[in-house]
């Protein structure tokens, strides 16, 4: 329905919707829960087919039954304000019924907030892809299942939001309005992208000057660069910091531009505190359950060394990435910096390892003995190397040949799938996020948002085992409480319209999870960079941080010369897809 206006991040430009809502025409009721959009006369589908109010309520509808898809979704955006609740109690047929309405016949939509909701954050949740995307209901149904319009149909549609019912069609095609239309799709090689002949023109969405785009995922970076070098690829993204004398090298020789974007993207390690059995560990279940464990891999963790030579900042004298701590990234409302936590300590590390229940239970220190796998993303040879580090400092804990950590490479598609609650066989793995929407509650909620017996909280939580009723069956009632707070202070957040109290909330819950429970490893804030060929123009367009400075707006671009095609390669499809 709207789009954000250039590189600005608060203010918006009408898309399918003709106009921006207000509250002086009365389309914005005066106590912010009902927003009414206008759709645009003439929009259209790519298979020319209209855009209706109906694709409108369709789809959020989607996004609201998906909310508690397996592994998560990004129904939770939109549904924290649409629902009473994020719970099972309150996915009912009438509260997700009647949370959008509409009139076929005005051609108007008409959102009814739970609660009230500023003007600013609405429309920013109303312009993130993710779950607010208008997608044909039409094409939808001639191509998967059908969505009953009632409460047992409801409840049946839910199930097609888990990866394991998710319909491969709609994984691989899809049926929106926009620049360009998905012209086929290689499962984990290649999307190719052709102009939409039906997208008119908007002001501030230029319609495509290039004909077709080929995304190509691949993993060898060398590849990648001999491509970029000879002219087959026009941009790589995602590129790995350790090879950035390779892009320097041809920017010295004319050939490419290199651009770097600042981004609100934020990258972890993550505790999962209910690890599924597996041979890659020997630990038990319950290994990071406990807090003294989680802080000895926090102070074995070389922070300096990470960002200096890992990442490469003072290596390469180039700022690839920034040290942080708490959730909040630097840039959006509500930062505080707490990066100077951030200590790396083998005697403490060692003091807090003698300590766990583990080294106890298990003959103290001379005797207890554990295996543990790192997972990182493939194609990620920087992370993978500080996981090699991180490891031998973490062996260094304990006696020669008694700590084992090794190390291991998992697609980013196997990660999300693996991360479902109770099964997670995953002890310690890297991951983040990007963002959906630039304000606290989009990174408190999904980060931090304890799960309880009576459902999942937010994102990673909910496949990390960082539960409140697990915490208080292992007997950890402090760390159960603190939970319940962080939680507390979270739910408050999410309703409260005083952008000072949300923010006061927002940092007791990052003080509380980060500084007392390290729940996580804090990693890095990303400063990405494209690369490119010369004759690409648009590139400084891209630098919106909504699109986390790894998406691209293909429509933006233009190529010198008659070939009317563009080709970008990407290590892999990576985390721009979690929020």
């Amino acid at each position: 329905l709207l789009w954000y206006d250039g590189t600005k991040s608060d203010v918006f430009v009408p898309v399918l919707a003709d106009k921006i809502p207000s509250t002086t025409d009365g389309s914005i009721s005066a106590d912010h829960k009902t927003y009414t959009f206008h759709l645009r006369p003439g929009a259209k589908f790519a298979d020319g087919t209209s855009v209706t109010p109906w694709d409108v309520k369709y789809s959020f509808t989607r996004t609201m039954l998906f909310v508690f898809g397996d592994p998560f979704t990004s129904g939770w955006i939109q549904s924290q304000y649409l629902l009473p609740s994020i719970s099972h109690a309150d996915l009912t047929f009438d509260n997700v019924n009647n949370a959008v309405s509409v009139d076929n016949t005005t051609g108007n939509v008409t959102f009814h907030l739970a609660y009230s909701v500023p003007e600013l954050l609405w429309f920013q949740i109303i312009a993130d892809p993710l779950g607010s995307s208008v997608v044909s209901w039409k094409w939808l149904e001639a191509n998967g299942p059908k969505l009953v319009w009632t409460p047992a149909g409801f409840a049946n549609y839910q199930k097609y939001g888990n990866l394991t019912d998710y319909v491969p069609y709609w994984r691989d095609h899809t049926m929106g309005s926009g620049p360009y239309a998905v012209d086929y799709v290689v499962p984990g090689e290649s999307v190719a992208l052709k102009r939409n002949p039906n997208f008119q023109a908007l002001p501030g969405i230029p319609a495509p000057t290039v004909e077709r785009v080929f995304l190509q995922y691949v993993e060898s970076a060398s590849t990648r660069e001999l491509s970029l070098e000879s002219g087959q690829a026009d941009i790589t993204t995602y590129n790995p910091s350790n090879r950035f004398d390779v892009m320097r090298r041809m920017q010295t020789d004319g050939l490419v531009h290199i651009e770097f974007v600042p981004t609100l993207n934020l990258f972890w390690w993550n505790f999962n505190m209910e690890i599924a059995p597996s041979s890659d560990n020997t630990v038990p279940s319950d290994f990071f359950v406990d807090q003294n464990m989680r802080k000895a891999f926090f102070y074995a963790y070389d922070f300096g060394n990470y960002l200096d030579e890992i990442v490469g900042n003072k290596h390469f004298n180039a700022k690839f990435a920034d040290t942080f701590n708490g959730i909040i990234p630097n840039g959006m409302i509500g930062y505080e910096n707490l990066s100077s936590n951030n200590v790396f300590d083998l005697v403490r590390a060692r003091q807090y390892y003698n300590q766990t229940a583990f080294v106890t239970a298990n003959g103290g220190w001379a005797n207890a003995a554990f295996t543990l796998t790192i997972v990182v993303p493939t194609a990620d040879p920087v992370n993978l190397a500080e996981a090699r580090a991180w490891g031998n400092n973490l062996q260094r804990l304990g006696p020669p040949g008694k700590i084992v950590i090794n190390t291991l490479t998992m697609s980013f598609h196997d990660i999300i799938a693996e991360s479902s609650p109770h099964t997670n066989r995953m002890a310690l793995w890297y991951l983040g996020w990007l963002p959906d929407y630039p304000y606290p509650t989009d990174y408190t909620y999904p980060m931090l948002e304890p799960a309880n017996a009576a459902g999942p909280g937010g994102t990673y939580p909910t496949g990390n085992g960082f539960n409140i009723s697990y915490l208080r069956s292992k007997g950890q009632t402090a760390q159960a409480d603190a939970a319940q707070n962080i939680s507390d202070w979270i739910n408050a957040s999410l309703t409260e319209t005083d952008i000072n109290l949300v923010v006061d909330l927002s940092r007791r819950a990052q003080r509380e999870a980060m500084l007392n429970l390290t729940i996580y490893v804090p990693a890095q804030q990303q400063y990405s960079f494209f690369v490119y060929r010369t004759w690409i123009q648009g590139i400084p367009l891209e630098g919106n941080p909504m699109l986390g400075g790894t998406d691209i707006l293909y429509n933006l671009l233009t190529k010198s010369g008659t070939i009317q095609g563009a080709v970008a390669t990407s290590s892999s499809p990576g985390p721009g897809t979690v929020g």
